[in-house]
């Protein structure tokens, strides 16, 4: 009986969440309370990147865990939401740095890539303060930044992940003038070629935090969808509006309240 309070309150959050989002945006698509306790007493069998991929709370890896069902979960509504309007690009931000977003995004790539009728090209796209490559413990030549200064071509920035159909494009050296950059020609050019490469291949973006900084503005133009991470107990009624506000002309497909 004990856990019917703790149920109720959570819906009431979620609740409250949907009633301060803008009618273009029809709910909170998954809560995610990832159960990292469990994970530890589960290493059996594990290769050495799974283990990695624990370490960093991405546990989609797993077929038989109640956080890799969220995650297939929250991947079918994104998949059919994706589908129906045919969309390849989905970018992944939240309010504020240390929502969550990179777990996310890292999380619902995997996710993806076990659909057999899907590859999926993660691509950091926070050219600032990049983690992606670290958070997954991978140790990239080149990344973005390297590519549009002419130092390498995309092929020596495509870090294939040891999971079938997963690419991870890494952000690279971190840049200052970063808005500039996502907008440049060669950007835009590049968006374009990544996306009409692979008719199987969905993209995730993920991108800087929404209140930060502008680079996410100025890359919008060039996502399909866009899916907006909050943090439980963390992020703030008005920092979600003050999101929607800067998303207004993208397509958002949902929230993500994560609760780790």
């Amino acid at each position: 009986m004990s856990m019917f309070p703790a149920l109720k309150k959570t819906q009431e959050k979620i609740e409250k969440i949907e009633e301060s989002l803008n009618p273009a945006v029809k709910k909170v698509l998954a809560l995610l309370r990832l159960d990292t306790a469990s994970l530890k007493n589960e290493k059996a069998g594990l290769s050495a990147f799974e283990t990695v991929l624990d370490h960093h709370r991405i546990v989609s890896h797993r077929t038989r865990s109640k956080d890799a069902d969220t995650f297939r979960f929250l991947r079918t509504q994104i998949l059919q939401s994706m589908n129906e309007h045919g969309f390849k690009t989905v970018a992944i931000s939240s309010p504020r740095y240390g929502d969550g977003k990179t777990t996310i995004a890292a999380n619902l790539a995997v996710s993806i890539a076990q659909d057999l009728k899907q590859t999926v090209l993660l691509v950091d796209l926070d050219l600032r303060k990049p983690s992606l490559a670290e958070y997954l413990e991978l140790s990239p030549k080149a990344g973005l930044t390297d590519y549009l200064a002419g130092k390498a071509d995309v092929k020596d920035c495509l870090i294939r992940m040891p999971f079938e159909r997963i690419n991870v494009f890494p952000a690279g050296r971190p840049v200052d003038r970063s808005s500039e950059t996502l907008g440049s020609p060669q950007m835009q050019k590049l968006a374009a070629e990544l996306k009409e490469r692979y008719d199987d291949r969905l993209i995730i973006y993920d991108m800087p935090p929404l209140l930060e900084q502008d680079d996410p503005l100025v890359f919008l133009p060039h996502v399909d969808a866009f899916l907006l991470v909050i943090r439980e107990g963390v992020t703030t009624v008005d920092e979600i509006k003050r999101s929607l506000d800067i998303l207004k002309s993208a397509k958002v497909i949902g929230v993500v309240l994560n609760a780790v």
